[in-house]
């Protein structure tokens, strides 16, 4: 009973440091911790396959086209999220012909996840990053920061006869306890009035897999709603089925069925 009561106590006093907040000193540690497990987190991937399944939807007055397509993905030498690394399917970022241009380019789902963790984070960019706040994510604590990045190192949206690239801004959430990176969301800001789009947004889900006896943060999931003049494009894409690129060993999501 004793234990019990002291266990009861140790939570409470958590329960309310969390809704206090951390201190000026402890935003910025997390901070610390948090930009070196990103900047770091390509290096530390092993190398493995997955499965992904790709969905996009464009809308146009009168017209919704729909394509769903599932292949396997493969990383070899941690090359997963760089230029190089596989492409996507050819045609998943096509348009409907005369109607919109392709949504293509460095919307490729599998280098968001790498590429856009160096961005925000990397020094070098001037990206502004503030404490937002602490929350809930999945039920799980995380640390919420805001940030914004210059046009200079901004998001790039291809048109049909140029590639422009806006700034951006949005959210980071990383987990309380391991502050590894869970969740981006990023809004392009400051579109010119020219442009072909009038909006875009990203978000971006990652989640702890078990693989050759440790625990990464890998993909899960990918959303961008691109907004244009002429209609919308809605892309999509899931990563499941995770295994070593080596062997045949499966890597689980947690609530994966067995």
């Amino acid at each position: 009973m004793h234990k019990t009561k002291v266990a009861i106590v140790i939570a409470c006093f958590a329960a309310l440091a969390l809704a206090q907040g951390p201190s000026k000193d402890e935003q910025a540690a997390a901070l610390d911790a948090i930009r070196q497990y990103a900047l770091s987190y390509a290096e530390r991937l092993p190398n493995y396959s997955c499965t992904q399944t790709n969905r996009q939807t464009i809308r146009v007055p009168g017209e919704t086209l729909t394509e769903s397509k599932e292949f396997d993905c493969g990383s070899k030498q941690n090359t997963w999220f760089g230029t190089p690394a596989i492409v996507l399917a050819e045609g998943v970022h096509g348009a409907i012909p005369g109607a919109l241009p392709a949504v293509a380019g460095e919307t490729s789902a599998r280098s968001e996840f790498g590429r856009l963790l160096d961005i925000i984070f990397d020094p070098k960019t001037g990206a502004d990053i503030r404490w937002e706040r602490l929350g809930i994510l999945n039920g799980r604590n995380v640390y919420v920061f805001a940030f914004r990045v210059p046009q200079s190192r901004g998001y790039s949206l291809v048109e049909s006869r140029r590639t422009i690239q806006v700034p951006f801004k949005g959210f980071v959430y990383a987990d309380f306890d391991t502050r590894a990176v869970v969740r981006i969301e990023l809004k392009c800001i400051d579109i010119p009035g020219d442009s072909e789009y009038t909006g875009a947004d990203l978000t971006l889900d990652y989640k702890p897999a078990h693989v050759a006896g440790q625990e990464i943060v890998v993909p899960a999931h990918y959303l961008a709603h691109f907004q244009m003049v002429r209609g919308e494009v809605t892309n999509e894409a899931a990563f499941t089925a995770y295994r070593r690129f080596s062997a045949d060993s499966t890597v689980q999501f947690e609530g994966d069925s067995q």
